[in-house]
């Protein structure tokens, strides 16, 4: 017997985005406010949060903003406290906000740690604690965290701190699809490669000695956040589990899977300009 979750019509739907006011956030409030949801945007940008709401509002779209930091208790309950009490329950829960840090792991500070594990894993954390409880008594919602394809292959040397707290949120999101399920919540995780986002305006690089971050060019294999968008909404509305951006992922995570010692080996040989990773 499977566990099927109602499927997810999003007209006239309650749905929240933390990190909403840009990146895909921003592309999935307004493909969810365009199939009729009331979108509600949690970010900390207010500019980016208006211009938001202005171009929701200017389609016919309902939408509402609140500040908010994720990485604040007290905050998050505050959002939970002022959503349910003026717009009802959430219907669904997008948990996008996000940042990177990255550099020589001997090089990073402890207090980068917790600033990027505060924000990346118990983001999500707080938000669920928050907002679960009210779906789980009338046994239903969807929830939809962002992690990154750094979540399922480590992405490069450079990058533990981040792909640690992705792994963290695919690990998160499992035992929740696990969890939920049989309780009418449908769970999916978002572990998107390269997109055309704003995420480097969130970088902290330790120990790197002004050596630029990040690849010398980007990859041709980038998707544009709408692009996140559209695969989002198809997978709620099919209730799927994983979520990826890029169709030659699916391969890479596969050939990882079956032999994870070939698979280091081939990453270690593409940074040593051996052969490509893939």
């Amino acid at each position: 017997m499977g566990f099927k979750v109602l499927s997810m019509d999003l007209n006239e739907k309650l749905a929240l985005v933390t990190g909403g006011a840009s990146g895909i956030g921003r592309a999935c409030a307004l493909a969810m406010a365009r199939r009729g949801a009331r979108v509600v945007i949690a970010d900390l940008n207010e500019e980016r949060t208006a211009e938001t709401l202005a171009e929701i509002e200017a389609f016919g779209g309902r939408a509402r903003g609140f500040d908010c930091d994720v990485s604040r208790d007290g905050q998050v309950e505050r959002l939970a406290e002022r959503v349910l009490g003026e717009m009802g329950g959430v219907d669904l829960l997008m948990n996008n906000a996000g940042v990177v840090l990255g550099g020589p792991m001997e090089k990073i500070p402890m207090a980068d740690w917790e600033w990027i594990v505060n924000i990346n894993l118990l983001g999500p954390v707080r938000c669920l604690r928050a907002f679960l409880p009210q779906m789980i008594e009338r046994r239903s919602g969807y929830i939809v965290n962002t992690a990154s394809f750094a979540g399922l292959v480590a992405h490069n040397p450079l990058t533990i701190p981040y792909d640690t707290t992705k792994h963290g949120v695919v690990g998160l999101s499992a035992g929740l699809a696990l969890y939920l399920r049989p309780k009418g919540i449908g769970v999916s995780v978002l572990c998107p490669g390269y997109v055309e986002t704003n995420l480097s305006e969130h970088y902290r690089f330790r120990g790197m000695d002004g050596v630029g971050v990040g690849p010398a060019r980007m990859p041709d294999a980038v998707v544009t956040p709408e692009d996140v968008a559209e695969k989002v909404i198809a997978a709620v509305e099919a209730e799927r589990f994983l979520i990826l951006s890029q169709p030659e992922h699916a391969r890479i995570w596969a050939r990882r899977a079956q032999d994870i010692d070939a698979h280091i080996e081939r990453q270690l040989q593409a940074l040593t300009g051996q052969q490509p990773a893939n």
